[in-house]
């Protein structure tokens, strides 16, 4: 096998070459905020590929890591350029951060199981983050809720903040006081809908469908299902039984709505029936 450090150093050769004088201009014209952006559509490829795969470490996998990586060493070429930081400085700042949380491993410490290896490893991080907090502020202070990442999936994100609201005792007792919820949303929405679309004021209807769909993820939670994996399931659903409404029709385009509920019909009444 190839030695780890030299394929990386020649990776970085190629996107400094791809940055610097006679590049790539597309490359040259990237910034941090672009590279974000891209990071989040490769992680989600990288998802993808170890889902088709079954989990195993396929081709596939490793080529889409490839992009993360790739990424992540040209948004450390970008900070470089300015004198923000480089690889070296992002390298050398995640073993410190590994070698400071594992002290089981680096340490003395001792833990028996992976829970305590957890609890440990918040108790560091809380730590970490006293110690990180502006002179004179006091870092118990600030809401627990602005520790969970604002740029997750908008999904992830409410589920994120639904458990930790939950493991402060904010909660409803059962799912059945979620549902009442969420009938009572759909309820609101209904009246923000009956009000003249000139007289709703500072998007209600937007506020409402937004409370209808975090109400939502809370009842998955208290079910004990992932909202997010119960969205993907149901979109790959609506996508196969749309592909077969496409099938069915042979064309889909410049078909009427009661053509396309009728074969959408044909395709549900089909699935019953298997």
């Amino acid at each position: 096998m190839k030695e780890p450090g030299r394929s990386l150093l020649e990776l970085l050769d190629v996107i400094e070459s791809l940055r610097g004088p006679g590049g790539c201009p597309w490359d040259q014209e990237q910034e941090l905020s672009d590279i974000g952006q891209h990071l989040l559509e490769e992680v989600c490829e990288v998802l993808d590929a170890i889902s088709d795969g079954g989990g195993r470490p396929t081709e596939h996998v490793c080529e889409e890591l490839g992009d993360v990586l790739m990424n992540v060493f040209m948004a450390s070429v970008i900070a470089s350029e300015d004198g923000s930081f480089d690889l070296s400085s992002v390298a050398t700042g995640i073993r410190k951060k590994l070698v400071r949380r594992h002290p089981h491993v680096f340490g003395d410490k001792a833990v028996k199981n992976s829970e305590e290896v957890l609890k440990l490893w918040n108790s560091i991080k809380e730590e970490e983050r006293k110690e990180k907090a502006p002179s004179g502020e006091d870092a118990s202070a600030a809401s627990i809720l602005d520790r969970i990442p604002r740029s997750l999936p908008s999904v992830r994100r409410a589920e994120k903040v639904s458990e930790k609201a939950s493991s402060c005792g904010l909660d409803w007792v059962d799912a059945t006081g979620v549902i009442d919820k969420l009938k009572e949303e759909v309820s609101e929405l209904e009246g923000a809908l009956s009000v003249d679309a000139d007289r709703v004021a500072g998007g209600a209807i937007q506020e409402e469908l937004g409370d209808i769909l975090f109400t939502a993820v809370n009842l998955c939670r208290k079910l004990g299902y992932s909202a997010d994996e119960a969205l993907v399931r149901s979109t790959r659903k609506f996508i196969t039984r749309f592909k077969c409404v496409e099938m069915d029709l042979g064309t889909i385009e410049g078909r009427n709505a009661d053509e396309l509920n009728a074969a959408w019909d044909r395709v549900k009444g089909s699935e019953a029936d298997e």
